[in-house]
């Protein structure tokens, strides 16, 4: 139908615009901010636009993910308040078209748009996630961060060290903790550098310690087994290993070892569950609660869109500038509840499951109730 395409154009025009206005301010401001760190990279990396395109590039997916939401409501909010500023709206009503018919082509909009931020949050975001944990003061991935003692629950480990480096997935100078049960050498583990393998051919996916200081004699040492699994692979067992070298076995990632917030707000749901049921990491509940707030999210979408939509083609008339404060203040309302109840999960006031379930228990009736009257 002709009013649908009107319609729908003004959106897709509209959601364009403050996307990229938005998306533009930021990214500028913050380029001007870290300039100087742009230009010392850019002749290692192929050039200044390169930089900027590759830093912010990734940068604009998820702000994406951040924002969809929000901005496919502001831009079915224009796109109806256009209709209303320029009487079309009067003109449709009175040809007997229904407000709902009226408001189904940004009703879908904002559907196709929840359906794309979820493809973006399991597809595009766990893909591009390495790219988050580097800022503009540490681009090249090398900068030394402090890293906090974690523990491998499954080997009872305490991986501790001075620092870490995101790039090379590095550890200075790590002293790891042995529990009783390994602790047939000596209670730990000194070395000058830990580096994050991958599971190949030679062994699980664990820690390659080099320049071994603690036991002195490690080349010599047997492996150190956990049952029928080998923890700590030394020389005399493995012969891939290089003197001084030995391995410590770990399904505790690098990203999850130094505690980076990029692998569970950035990885897939799939991921998340595997996190969970990982007997080696021992998750908070944040992370059962990202996996039931990503099952929640696209309807949350929704209902934030059938919270505004209705205050520009409702039965209630109102000035443009009168539904557009209304929308502000329906929005921030709305996020005080999601951001509530994911507080309250996280300090095990609320189970993860209802901390995330229970928003779209409040705003989904809330929004089927204000939508009502657009199918009278």
């Amino acid at each position: 139908m002709l009013v649908d395409r009107y319609i729908t154009r003004a959106q897709i025009h509209a959601f364009v615009i403050v996307f990229v206005s938005l998306a533009g301010l930021t990214f500028v401001v913050d380029a001007f901010t870290n300039m100087e760190e742009f230009i010392a990279h850019s002749s290692e990396a192929g050039g200044l636009w390169r930089v900027l395109g590759s830093y912010y590039g990734c940068r604009l997916i998820s702000f994406f993910d951040a924002t969809s939401g929000v901005i496919a409501l502001a831009s079915a909010m224009f796109a109806l308040s256009w209709l209303e500023r320029h009487n079309e709206l009067t003109a449709l009503l009175a040809a007997g078209i229904t407000r709902w018919r009226i408001a189904r082509p940004a009703i879908i909009f904002s559907a196709v748009v929840a359906l794309l931020a979820m493809a973006n949050r399991e597809f595009v975001l766990p893909q591009i996630r390495h790219a988050f944990s580097r800022n503009a003061q540490d681009l090249r991935g090398d900068a030394a961060q402090p890293f906090e003692a974690r523990y491998d629950h499954a080997t009872e480990i305490l991986f501790r060290g001075r620092t870490a480096q995101a790039g090379p997935c590095r550890i200075d100078s790590p002293s790891l903790l042995l529990p009783p049960a390994l602790a047939e050498h000596g209670p730990q583990i000194d070395a000058t550098e830990a580096l994050w393998r991958p599971a190949d051919g030679n062994h699980p996916a664990g820690y390659l310690l080099n320049g071994v200081r603690e036991p002195a004699d490690i080349d010599r040492l047997p492996p150190l087994m956990a049952g029928d699994r080998p923890v700590v692979t030394t020389r005399a067992s493995a012969d891939w290993l290089e003197p001084g070298q030995c391995f410590v076995s770990s399904d505790v990632s690098f990203e999850q070892l130094i505690g980076s917030a990029n692998w569970s707000q950035y990885s897939s749901t799939g991921e998340l569950v595997r996190a969970i049921g990982n007997p080696s990491l021992g998750v908070a509940a944040d992370v059962p609660l990202r996996v039931h707030a990503r099952m929640v999210a696209p309807f949350l979408d929704m209902s934030l869109a059938l919270l505004g939509i209705p205050l520009v083609v409702g039965p209630n008339r109102r000035g443009v500038f009168v539904a557009v404060g209304l929308c502000v203040a329906m929005t921030v309302l709305f996020f005080m509840v999601v951001i509530g109840c994911h507080g309250m999960a996280t300090g095990y006031v609320l189970t993860p499951s209802l901390g995330a379930w229970l928003p779209l228990l409040i705003l989904a009736p809330l929004a089927a109730w204000r939508a009502q009257p657009m199918w009278q």
